[in-house]
């Protein structure tokens, strides 16, 4: 990985640096070199490549828009996007139905319980290490880092739009991760996640469904859903009502 990425704007010499630590690396034995990544995608990754018309969303990766030049001669081998959706109403009259089988299945849908903050961080810790794991480019870390890397997460954290979901026997299978953007007057919709076993059951629907009730009852219509992979199930969760604003790459040298 190439990471910790910092540069001024000058191309030629820029992409240099980069094409000499890639050949380094490949001296030192690495079959394949991707970055910007600081180490893992826990991290900071990927280069944001705009429109850079309207300012970044809360918690989005930032950085100066001539990146995406600075890297524009390697192989772009990961995409990402974020949407925006106007009004998440017509969407959550669309997903009541999916909502209704989940629930009909057994599975049940909770809020996140600010009392045992540092518990439930470790659901979510927990929960991530079994539905990314198959993700490219991804590993593990231990939970004393994950905490880390949330400190202070708390402020952020509105308990109807931080939601986790059980089966019928009670163990925690998915959760959503959303939080509303004030500069912005949006909520951000950051992670929906299932565990493998249980995405054929409309957990993901219905995990979206409740958390777009809870943001109307707030006043909050207006939803970026966030940093999806090209080829992620999320992208179709917007169906069709999205609009694309911002992509971010990852590229390989």
């Amino acid at each position: 990985m190439i990471g910790f990425f910092e540069a001024s704007n000058e191309p030629v010499l820029v992409q240099e640096l980069l094409r000499e630590a890639a050949s380094w690396l490949r001296a030192k034995g690495a079959k394949q070199v991707v970055g910007p990544m600081d180490g893992d995608t826990w991290h900071r990754y990927r280069v944001n490549a705009g429109p850079f018309e309207e300012p970044p969303f809360l918690l989005e990766p930032v950085n100066p828009p001539y990146y995406a030049e600075l890297w524009s001669p390697f192989e772009v081998i990961e995409r990402y996007s974020s949407k925006r959706v106007q009004d998440v109403a017509p969407l959550a009259e669309q997903l009541a139905p999916m909502h209704a089988r989940a629930m009909q299945r057994g599975y049940t849908i909770r809020s996140f319980d600010a009392a045992r903050l540092q518990d439930e961080l470790a659901l979510v810790w927990k929960l991530s290490l079994e539905i990314f794991k198959d993700n490219r480019f991804y590993s593990d870390i231990p939970l004393e880092e994950f905490l880390k890397l949330y400190a202070g997460i708390e402020r952020l954290l509105v308990p109807e739009l931080v939601l986790f979901a059980s089966d019928a026997a009670g163990e925690e299978v998915g959760f959503l991760f959303a939080y509303p953007d004030a500069a912005a007057g949006v909520i951000d919709y950051k992670t929906i996640g299932v565990v493998p076993a249980h995405r054929r059951g409309y957990l993901g629907w219905a995990l979206l469904h409740r958390a777009y009730t809870s943001a109307l009852a707030m006043g909050r219509p207006v939803a970026n859903h966030c940093l999806m992979h090209e080829s992620n199930a999320s992208q179709s969760m917007d169906a069709g009502h999205g609009a694309t604003f911002r992509e971010y790459y990852l590229y390989t040298l």
